[in-house]
């Protein structure tokens, strides 16, 4: 390690920025070394197809952009970050033309899922009420909770898989298909176990925070400039 710095932090990505920029507050010298032409690993943003349209190269929206403890300490928007929300956070379209959509409020969102409209709301409203508590407690490294209760309401519910929570809460296909697709950003089948978590973080965070899209691109959180 060259002697100038105090940490050399590889990959210029959300998580290896976010080490560099708490590691500089703490008055430690750093060097950021990437591969790539650009910073930003998953929050990048690309000329794919036709001139003048830019295109998110992986993560698109970005619910934690807002939710997230760190993110709240950086003043991302004077440095150029403009966060857009749609007047819908997300829908999930079925074959039928039909589509369930999840609105900021829960009696909005309830509306659209017919004979499970209590159901969402049941499980969704606590979650919603200590987004803030939960998104706090979830996002450290293993820990005893400080909000036990709160993060109970959360965990209990987590355990199980996508398929088993919805199956149990249910009945309809609007309310299944809405979760399936929350819970499938965890990138696993959903008949494995705590597969549902993601799927409820990913809900009450639209409920609570939204499912804003940066400006000029997903790169526009780690340049601060849109891509051009």
């Amino acid at each position: 390690m060259d002697p100038k710095y105090d940490a050399v932090i590889v990959g210029a990505g959300p998580n290896g920025l976010a080490a560099a920029i708490t590691l500089a507050r703490a008055d430690w010298s750093v060097l950021v070394i990437e591969a790539a032409e650009e910073v930003g690993g998953g929050s990048r943003s690309a000329a794919l197809t036709e001139p003048g349209f830019i295109h998110d190269v992986c993560s698109a929206v970005h619910p934690l952009a807002i939710a997230s403890p760190f993110f709240r300490t950086l003043d991302l928007p004077r440095l150029g970050l403009e966060l857009i929300h749609p007047p819908v956070p997300l829908a999930h379209p079925f074959d039928d033309g039909y589509a369930a959509a999840l609105h900021r409020g829960l009696p909005e969102t309830a509306e659209t899922l017919g004979p499970d409209a209590r159901s969402w709301v049941r499980l969704q409203a606590p979650l919603v009420r200590h987004a803030d508590v939960l998104v706090r407690e979830i996002l450290k490294p293993l820990h005893v909770p400080r909000h036990p209760l709160a993060f109970a309401s959360f965990g209990l519910r987590g355990l199980p898989s996508a398929r088993m929570l919805a199956r149990r809460l249910f009945k309809g296909e609007a309310a299944s298909g809405l979760f399936a697709g929350l819970a499938a950003h965890a990138i696993r089948p959903l008949e494995r176990p705590m597969t549902s978590a993601v799927g409820l973080l990913l809900g009450f965070l639209g409920h609570a925070h939204g499912w804003p899209v940066a400006r000029g691109g997903s790169g526009t959180i780690a340049t601060g400039q849109p891509w051009a």
